[in-house]
């Protein structure tokens, strides 16, 4: 495996100011974050993407989010949180990580690109349908 900076914080290797950790997971600041007090949440295994995740493992970063988005609220004094993950090509440190960010009003954060649009109701029947027979 080539070198994973993620792999490298989680190992000890690279220092950063790990927020929360236990023997699997380990959540630590983002040092280019979005807004003030952007956590990444990461499996201490080096897993790629969502789908290499057992659920047991998900479901455990999933409750860490939970916590750390109670956390944040409370003592940034957020508008909310917002969380992201990114796989494939989107993922940019080959590490499965999920973002979690205080989100503030007027932040200029935005999920809106310049190309969206309105899906039609024919391209959502399309997809619907792709994937209820796509199977497990």
């Amino acid at each position: 495996m080539p070198h994973c900076v993620v792999c490298a914080i989680t190992s000890g290797q690279l220092e950063a100011h790990v927020v929360f950790e236990n023997r699997h997971i380990v959540c630590f600041l983002d040092h280019m974050p979005i807004n003030e007090g952007h956590i990444l949440l990461c499996p201490r295994e080096h897993l790629a993407d969502i789908t290499d995740l057992p659920d047991g493992l998900l479901a455990e970063l999933m409750l860490a989010a939970k916590a750390l988005a109670n956390k944040l609220q409370g003592c940034l004094k957020c508008d909310g949180v917002s969380l992201l993950q990114n796989n494939g090509r989107f993922n940019e440190l080959g590490h499965f990580h999920l973002h979690l960010f205080p989100r503030f009003q007027d932040d200029g954060f935005s999920w809106v690109s310049r190309g969206s649009r309105l899906a039609g109701r024919e391209a959502l029947a399309r997809v619907d349908d792709l994937l209820r027979n796509a199977g497990d």
